[in-house]
Formats: structure tokens, C-alpha cells, sequence
């Protein structure tokens, strides 16, 4: 057996010192001692494995101790946060007033938690019932506008009945007295139309159906046409419309000039309703030119009754006028005003007022148009009593079922010198649209048999260029815009303009004025 042989550079040093300190070289050569010195040694480096892998442990759980306790901060602190949040949520709720809210705190976060629950489900029922009330307004609005569309109508077709025969009747030579009969028919006449005009505008800008259309139009002439158009009205006051115009505003400008001519309309027809004597005046002047867009100022004075400081802003409400004495006396429904400034509104513009009791009213604001780059023609008021017709040997079909209107119609066409045939129906009309040549076809809507959408959708298939103009009492934006998608070219309302009707049958016809 080969003897043990002590390796001394494998000894712990703590070992080694001590055998050197005290034991003799010969007691190395002893084998016991050997041994013993070996397993020492081996307990010594036992040990010290053991110390080291014990102090990486310590320093492992010390780490995952900061860890964790760093991550049990983070939570509570996060749990606080979530908590405040929840009660911030809850204190702002509306609750019933029979509901106690209760004591809120971090040891009854589920408790908590059930409050909200069942707050959000009365929540909840509140959107629901908030949700039938919407549904429930919107119906209402759509019977509404059904009511206006057949109260309109059902007013309209007979009323232009009325309009069209004062019309001819004045052409006529008559008597004083009857003379003064039909000047306060036609009166009567005029401000119907106007109260029918008001609450289907009224109602179409407060349904936000009524959206500026942005064409070329000759500014100058428009405002010389508004000026023209009422001077009878003033005649019969015995004083003038005058117009005092800035040459420096430019001809043609960009906006919708039907909304402006109703813009101006009701404001020069305030002036003369409220003007006794002396006189009425439009006056626009060019403020500035900005990036190739003009800024005009448009005044209407009157020398009329005037306004009281305390009564300056009521007229701008609904259905409002200054005074009792003044609806008994001038009549109107007060919606004129606010439809020119709800008007006024969709050109980012406004109405504005100067007055004084007695001495008249100044009625002004401000358009900022863009300048057309091409120049609109300029249009004088046609003139439809002619003795000899521009739409003398026009073909034309009118497409009606009202008599009175048949009757109506057809006396204007004969003084136009216009040759024409009826159609009672839509279906009617159809059949004689196939089997003759027209030159453009006149259609109502509202028919027994065939309503005029159906009529014109059908002459459509086998006659898609022929024109055909909507010559209707369904006034509302609905029936327009629909008249439009079913292939009409044009819509004329009743009771209809007579110079209005020559004008657009002698467009569709090809006929100059």
C-alpha cells in the first residue's frame, strides 16, 4: 500500500499556519496524523464552500426582498390611486336625491365597487329613457314637417289660384272701386304667401336643412331688381326706393343669391310696412378687397316708426314683434327678422340695428363674397304682357289635377300665345309625353293616379332630354331635392311668380328675352 504523502499547498491556509506552528516535520511522515490532517482539511474547505454559497444566498433574498418590497409599494400605491379615482367617479355621478352616498374608504373597495355597479345601471336606464326621448322628438319633427308639407300644400293650391287671377285681372281695364277690391285681395294674397314662405323657411333652417349654394350672380343687378320689384309697393305710399350704390363693388360675385334676395327682401319689406312717408333706401358700399374677396357693407334705412332701445333686440326672437299695437296694426308673424339672421348666420355675418322712435331705423351688416373670375349676365325683371310673345308656338304639356289652377294656368298660356294641352294626372301625362312632341312638360307632384315623381321617372326611360319643371304647391327642401334626383330640371313653387314661370319656359324652351 502506498503510503499517504500530505500535498501542503492544498491545505486550508488557516490549517496550514497551525501545522506549522505546531507540529514537527516528522510528524508529517506519520500516516495517522495524515489522515487526520486531511479530513481536517477537508472540513475546513467544506466550511468555506458552505460560507460563500451561504453569503451569495444572503445576497440573492436581499435583492429579491428590495424587489418585492418595492413592488408591494408600487401596487398599494397604485391601489390608492385606483381607489381615489373610484371615489372622485362616484361623487360625480348624479344621483337620485333619495340615494345616500356612503362613507368611502380603502377597507371597502368592494362596497365601492357594488355603489358603482349599480350606479351605471341607473345610468343606464337614464340613456335609455334618454334615447326614447330622441327617438320620440325626431318622430315628432318628422310629423311636423309632414303637417307642414300638407298643410303648405293643401294652402298653396288654392291660394295660387287666388294670385294668378288677381294678376290677370289688374291687366284688365276696371272700375275704382274694383281697382281698390283687388289691390286688397291682392294684399290679403301677399301676406298669406309671406306666412306660408316664414314657417316652412323657419322650419327648414331650424331642421339645419338649409345649406348656401355658391354660383356666379351679378351683385349690382340683384340689388337693382329687389329695388325695382318693391317700388310699387312705396308708390302706393307715395315715396321712393332709393338706391345709392358703390360703383367699386365688383359685378359679379360668388354666393347663393336667392338666400341674399331673401335677405334683402325681408328687410326692404319691413322698411315699407313700417314707413309711412318719406322714403326707403338700400345703400352697399365696398369696405375692403382680401384675397381676391369683397367686403360689402349693405344698409336699409327707412324713415319709418322706429325702434325703442328696450325693443331692439326683441324683434330678433321668434314670433316677436316690438309691440302689440304694432302686430294689430302692420300684421306679420315675427319670424322675418329672425330668418334673415339665421340666414345672415350661415355667412358668418350678422344683423345689426340703429333706430329712433319716430324717425326711422337703419338696418345693416356685412358679406364677405369671393369675386367671380367670369361675368353673369345681367337680368331685368321679364316683362310677360308683351303683345307679342317671345313664347308664341312653345309646345307645352302641363301635367295638374286642380281645376281652378287648370283654368288658372291656362289663361296665362294664352296670352303668352303659348300652345298647350292638360293632362289630369301623372298617368295621363305620360301617355300623351310618348305619343306627342313637346317642348318641355310643367308637372305637379301631388296627383290622384300617378303622383309627378312617378310620371317623371317613367317619361325618363323613353324621353331623357325633354325638359320638365316641377310647378308645384309641395314647397318643402325635401320635395325639391327630390324632384331633382327623379330627373327634373327645374321647380317652380306655388303660388308661382308669372314672371317667373315666362322666364324659366322661355330658358327651357330656347327662347331669348
Amino acid at each position: 500500500m502506498t503510503p499517504l504523502v500530505l500535498d501542503i499547498g492544498k491545505l486550508h491556509p488557516l490549517l496550514k499556519r497551525q501545522i506549522f506552528k505546531y507540529l514537527k516535520n516528522s510528524h508529517l511522515d506519520e500516516i495517522r496524523v495524515v489522515d487526520f490532517i486531511s479530513a481536517v482539511n477537508d472540513s475546513y474547505l467544506n466550511y468555506e464552500r458552505d460560507k460563500e454559497l451561504f453569503d451569495h444566498s444572503t445576497q440573492l433574498n436581499d435583492r429579491e426582498y428590495a424587489d418585492i418590497n418595492r413592488q408591494l409599494k408600487l401596487e398599494v400605491a397604485q391601489r390608492n390611486q385606483s381607489f381615489e379615482k373610484l371615489v372622485e367617479a362616484a361623487r360625480a355621478l348624479e344621483v337620485p336625491n333619495v340615494y345616500q352616498l356612503p362613507d368611502f374608504n380603502a377597507e371597502n373597495l368592494l362596497g365601492l365597487v357594488e355603489f358603482l355597479k349599480q350606479q351605471i345601471i341607473y345610468q343606464k336606464s337614464i340613456e335609455d329613457q334618454l334615447i326614447q326621448a330622441k327617438d320620440a322628438a325626431e318622430e315628432a319633427t318628422r310629423a311636423k314637417s309632414e303637417f307642414l308639407s300638407i298643410m303648405s300644400h293643401e294652402i298653396r293650391t288654392p291660394l295660387n289660384a287666388i294670385v294668378g287671377l288677381v294678376y290677370l285681372m289688374k291687366q284688365e281695364d276696371n272700375t275704382p272701386v274694383m281697382v281698390e277690391n283687388l289691390d286688397t285681395l291682392q294684399f290679403a294674397a301677399d301676406n298669406l304667401y309671406i306666412l306660408i314662405n316664414d314657417l316652412l323657411d323657419f322650419s327648414k333652417i331650424e331642421a339645419g336643412k338649409v345649406e348656401l349654394e355658391y354660383t356666379d350672380f351679378n351683385f349690382k343687378q340683384l340689388v337693382h331688381n329687389i329695388q325695382k320689384s318693391y317700388q310699387p309697393k312705396a308708390d302706393e305710399k307715395g315715396y321712393k326706393v332709393v338706391l345709392e350704390a358703390d360703383e367699386r363693388v365688383p359685378d359679379t360675385l360668388v354666393g347663393d343669391s336667392l338666400r341674399l334676395s331673401q335677405i334683402l327682401s325681408n328687410l326692404v319689406s319691413n322698411a315699407i310696412k313700417f314707413t309711412e312717408n318719406g322714403a326707403v333706401t338700400i345703400v352697399y358700399k365696398l369696405l375692403g378687397v382680401q384675397q381676391e374677396k369683397a367686403q360689402i357693407e349693405i344698409s336699409i334705412i327707412d324713415t319709418g316708426i322706429g325702434i325703442a332701445p328696450e325693443h331692439q333686440q326683441k324683434i330678433f326672437e321668434l314670433f316677436t314683434q316690438a309691440s302689440s299695437v304694432t302686430t294689430r296694426k302692420f300684421g306679420g308673424t315675427g319670424l322675418g327678422l329672425v330668418i334673415t339672421r339665421r340666414l345672415l348666420q350661415l355667412y358668418k355675418s350678422d344683423i345689426l340695428l340703429e333706430s329712433t322712435v319716430g324717425k326711422g331705423s337703419r338696418f345693416y351688416f356685412n358679406l364677405e363674397l369671393e369675386i367671380s373670375k367670369t361675368a353673369a349676365p345681367m337680368k331685368e325683371i321679364a316683362q310677360t304682357d308683351a303683345e307679342s310673345s317671345p313664347l308664341e308656338g312653345v309646345r307645352l304639356l302641363m301635367v295638374e289635377d286642380f281645376i281652378i289652377n287648370i283654368k288658372v294656368a291656362s289663361k296665362f298660356f294664352t296670352r303668352w300665345k303659348i300652345d298647350f294641352e292638360i293632362a289630369e294626372n301623372g298617368l295621363l301625362g305620360v301617355e300623351k309625353a310618348r305619343n306627342n312632341q313637346y317642348d318641355l312638360i310643367l308637372m305637379d307632384i301631388q296627383m290622384p293616379e300617378m303622383d309627378g315623381y312617378a310620371a317623371t321617372q317613367m317619361i325618363r326611360q323613353f324621353d331623357p332630354n325633354i325638359p320638365i319643371i316641377a310647378l308645384t304647391a309641395s314647397a318643402t327642401i325635401s320635395d325639391k331635392t327630390r324632384s331633382s334626383e327623379v330627373g327634373m330640371n327645374d321647380y317652380i313653387p306655388k303660388p308661382f311668380n308669372p314672371n317667373d314661370l315666362f322666364t324659366k319656359i322661355a330658358k327651357y324652351a330656347g327662347r331669348q328675352l
